[in-house]
C-alpha cells in the first residue's frame, strides 16, 4: 500500500514539474496579451456621455469589440495646444498604450502627434494634422472644408429666398475643423454679394458651424422678433428636434459613430502590428432636411444609438 501511495506521489509530482512550467508560460502569455490590449486615453473638450453622444458610443462599441479599456480625459475649453500636450503625456506615464487626441488647434498638431508617437500609439480625431503623417500616427476626420461648401450652397438658397445678412457661429478663434468649415462656407458664398456680420442680432439667417453653434443659433432664432433661417452642423438630439419642427431648415450631419469606431479601431490595428503605417481616414456627411430626415437611411445616421 505504501509503495502504491510512494508511486502515485511520485507521479503526480512528475505531471506537475510539467505542466507548471507551461501553466506559468501561459499565465505570462496572457498577462503579455493584456499588457499589449492596454488602455486607450481619450483626450477631448466635449462632454463624455455615451448615453447621449454618438461619438463615444462608437468609440464605446469598438473598445467592446476589441476589448480594450478607454479612459476619457477632459482638456479644458482654454487650453493651449502645450497644455493638451503635457495631459497626453500624462496619460503615457500612467499606463496608456495609445492616445486618440481632439486637437485644440490645427497648427502644431502635426508636431505634437509625431513627438507623442515615439512613445504610444496617437489618433487625431475631427481633423488632420497640419503636417505630413508618414505613417506615423493616424488620423479620423470628417472633410471639413466640403462640409463648409455644402452649407454655403445651402445658405445661397436661404438668401436668394430672404435676403438680408448672414452670421456665421462662433464668429472666430476656433479649432482647425470650424475654420476650414468657414473658409468652404465663404468659398460658396464668393460673388453672391452676401454680406457678413459676426453677430446673430439682425441676421436674416444664423448658421452654425459645428453642434454648440448650431444649438445657440436656433436658441437664438426662436426668441428673436423677426425670426431668421436657421442652418448648420449638427447631429445632437435637441437640433435634431428643431429640424423635425422645421425650425432648423437643413442641417449637415457627420457620421460621428463612425468617426469615434474608426479611431480606436485604428489605434488598435496598430497595437496589434507596431510596424503597420497608420492611415488618414475620412468618414462621410449628410445634407438632411425636415423632407428626408425619417428615409430609412437617414434613421440609422440620426439614431445610431436606437436598436
Amino acid at each position: 500500500m505504501k509503495r502504491h501511495t510512494a508511486v502515485w506521489i511520485a507521479a503526480v509530482a512528475a505531471a506537475l514539474a510539467v505542466l507548471l512550467p507551461l501553466f506559468l508560460v501561459r499565465t505570462r502569455y496572457a498577462s503579455e496579451q493584456a499588457g499589449r490590449r492596454g488602455r486607450i486615453a481619450v483626450l477631448t473638450r466635449r462632454e463624455a456621455d455615451v448615453g447621449t453622444s454618438v461619438l463615444f458610443a462608437g468609440m464605446e462599441k469598438a473598445a467592446e469589440d476589441s476589448k480594450l479599456v478607454l479612459n476619457y480625459v477632459m482638456v479644458p475649453e482654454e487650453a493651449t495646444l502645450d497644455e493638451e500636450r503635457e495631459l497626453a503625456a500624462q496619460e503615457i506615464e500612467d499606463g496608456a498604450q495609445a492616445l486618440i487626441i481632439e486637437p485644440v488647434a490645427s497648427e502644431g498638431s502635426g508636431k505634437m502627434a509625431e513627438e507623442l508617437s515615439r512613445r504610444a500609439v496617437v489618433v487625431l480625431l475631427g481633423e488632420r494634422a497640419d503636417t505630413e503623417a508618414a505613417g506615423r500616427f493616424g488620423s479620423v476626420s470628417a472633410d471639413n472644408y466640403a462640409i463648409g461648401v455644402a452649407l454655403g450652397r445651402e445658405i445661397r438658397k436661404g438668401a436668394a429666398e430672404r435676403g438680408g445678412s448672414v452670421a456665421l457661429l462662433p464668429a472666430a478663434g476656433s479649432r482647425g475643423s470650424v475654420e476650414q468649415r468657414r473658409r468652404g462656407v465663404l468659398e460658396a458664398l464668393r460673388g453672391s454679394g452676401i454680406s457678413l456680420q459676426e453677430e446673430a442680432e439682425g441676421a436674416a439667417i444664423v448658421a452654425g458651424l459645428e453642434d454648440s453653434a448650431l444649438t445657440e443659433a436656433l436658441s437664438y432664432a426662436l426668441t428673436a422678433k423677426d425670426r431668421p433661417l436657421v442652418y448648420g452642423i449638427g447631429n445632437s438630439n435637441r437640433n435634431l428636434y428643431g429640424l423635425d419642427r422645421g425650425d432648423i431648415r437643413s442641417m449637415i450631419v457627420i457620421n460621428e459613430f463612425n468617426m469615434g469606431y474608426l479611431a480606436v479601431a485604428e489605434a488598435k490595428k496598430k497595437l496589434s502590428s507596431r510596424l503597420r503605417e497608420m492611415e488618414q481616414l475620412r468618414v462621410g456627411d449628410t445634407l438632411v432636411s425636415r423632407d428626408n430626415m425619417y428615409s430609412a437611411e437617414n434613421q440609422k445616421l440620426l439614431f445610431p444609438l436606437v436598436r
